[in-house]
């Protein structure tokens, strides 16, 4: 994949990373296209990369026992695999399946610690875009409990963050409790 192609099919990622940042990632991923039903990752099981959405979707799903619970769905521009890396469990925390035709690009965690070498600036921006995705997502599925069968709370929703979110200014962890708590 080129830089042109990339900023076609997600401009914003040019003003995220910079135009001069975009070239040591894009040397490090792969694109794989994914047909309607595969599934990507199992919730779970061992997890070894960051996959960012290109184009289509990917659902995501987490299991207990024979049962399945949606969680959401998330678009191009987002990425999955950031839980299994930060937290450093490398596992997946759900089952994520493409819906429709779906093209991601792929990330290994061993890629993301050499970028880390060759262009720290590029990984804190990335890093920085994964920080806000999550708060984004917690935010949004703190809205919308669900029960599972045991009767536990579960959080549900849309999990896609828009592009326009990540490009907001970092909050710190007071106001993000704020925000997530709806006090002002």
């Amino acid at each position: 994949m080129d830089e042109q192609s990339l900023f076609k099919q997600l401009p914003e990622l040019e003003g995220q990373l910079g135009v001069e940042h975009v070239k040591p990632l894009l040397d490090r991923i792969s694109v794989r296209n994914l047909p309607d039903g595969e599934v990507l990752l199992h919730d779970q099981a061992p997890i070894d990369a960051l996959y960012l959405v290109l184009s289509g979707c990917l659902r995501l799903s987490i299991e207990f026992g024979d049962h399945a619970i949606q969680l959401g769905e998330i678009g191009p521009g987002n990425w999955v695999g950031e839980v299994g890396y930060f937290s450093g469990v490398r596992l997946a925390s759900s089952s994520v399946t493409a819906c429709g035709d779906t093209e991601v690009a792929r990330l290994a965690y061993k890629d993301f610690d050499a970028l880390l070498d060759d262009d720290s600036v590029a990984v804190c921006r990335l890093t920085h875009g994964f920080i806000q995705m999550l708060m984004r997502r917690l935010a949004v599925t703190a809205n919308n409990p669900i029960i599972d069968p045991q009767g536990e709370m579960l959080l549900l929703g849309d999990l896609s963050v828009p592009w326009k979110d990540l490009a907001q200014s970092p909050h710190g962890v007071v106001d993000f409790l704020k925000i997530l708590l709806g006090v002002h």
